[in-house]
């Protein structure tokens, strides 16, 4: 079997049990597909958006099936296919995410776990950013009833299953403006490809801690990583944070070649206060000492040294 099997029930509706005016079911549709396809994104290559044409696996992963509409509320019978089957090269290498998809799992599963993780108080889920949450939202406003509420779950064996209501829009709206801003930082580390994402990479960073990363098409492309392939590297870009302020991604500016000092950038990026955005770098003693936490930004597209953009913070 190559599909999973789900209903997505409506309650509250205005119209009779079993109907639905046909631009809401156009627009409830089309913010599962978003969030779906938002939250498979994010788990494969770390960007839950992202502009241009959508690849073919990711393509294939979110053809889902409407196989009926039943009475009992307003509920929709819907068939997904596995990613073992549509992505299967976008998950082989595993041992990087700290939440891998499970072999029966669809891309409708990941956009379950996402949004019952949105709404909990954990704060580490590698399964939403801003604009998966941003996704899930669209519900709320997609029917014109004020009253309705959403119940999704599998009728196989799929483990997705959410409930989304006014309480729950509330919530993940405060977990939407409570997200850490990406910010500008440098990083240095061990540079590692990832097969079948061109463009992507993963910096590994002292005691052990990994980095996912993207080369910024507006000042790098894919073959500029080349060169420097397994060897020890500086990254400046900006990071993307989870909602514990620890960094998930960094949209790399520039890269180059490890130098002398660049000891300083080993340590992964953190927001210790995703309210405050102040720091620059991880160590908060030198962050403090900054007049300007932009003053190295005009630097990323020249040909400036690390040396001399260090020289600006003494």
């Amino acid at each position: 079997m190559n599909t999973q099997h789900y209903q997505l029930r409506l309650e509250g509706l205005d119209e009779a049990k079993g109907q639905i005016k046909a631009y809401d079911l156009h627009k409830v549709l089309g913010a599962l597909l978003r969030t779906a396809e938002r939250c498979t994104r994010l788990l494969a290559t770390g960007e839950g958006s992202v502009q241009g044409t959508r690849p073919a696996w990711l393509e294939a992963s979110i053809d889902f099936t409407i196989t009926g509409m039943k009475k009992g509320s307003t509920i929709l019978d819907i068939d997904a296919p596995l990613l073992l089957v549509t992505a299967h090269d976008q998950f082989a290498q595993s041992e990087f995410w700290r939440e891998s998809p499970e072999a029966g799992d669809t891309a409708l599963d990941l956009a379950a776990l996402a949004i019952e993780e949105a709404k909990s108080d954990g704060d580490t889920s590698d399964r939403f950013d801003s604009s998966v949450l941003e996704a899930v939202l669209e519900f709320k406003k997609a029917v014109r009833s004020a009253r309705v509420r959403y119940e999704f779950k599998s009728t196989s064996n799929a483990r997705g299953t959410f409930q989304l209501s006014e309480s729950s829009f509330e919530r993940i709206a405060e977990r939407k403006r409570q997200l850490p801003e990406p910010k500008a930082f440098i990083v240095s580390g061990n540079l590692d490809e990832i097969k079948h994402s061109a463009g992507r990479f993963r910096l590994f960073l002292l005691n052990g801690q990994k980095l996912l990363g993207r080369v910024h098409p507006e000042f790098l492309d894919g073959e500029s990583l080349r060169h420097l392939w397994g060897k020890a590297v500086t990254v400046e870009g900006m990071v993307h944070f989870k909602a514990n302020g620890q960094a998930r991604l960094i949209d790399a500016r520039k890269l180059s070649l490890k130098a002398d000092g660049d000891e300083i950038f080993e340590a992964l990026p953190m927001v210790s206060n995703p309210h405050a955005q102040s720091d620059l770098f991880p160590d908060t003693a030198l962050a403090s000492k900054l007049n300007d936490p932009m003053i190295l930004w005009g630097a990323w597209p020249g040909d400036e040294p690390l040396e001399e953009l260090m020289a600006q913070l003494s």
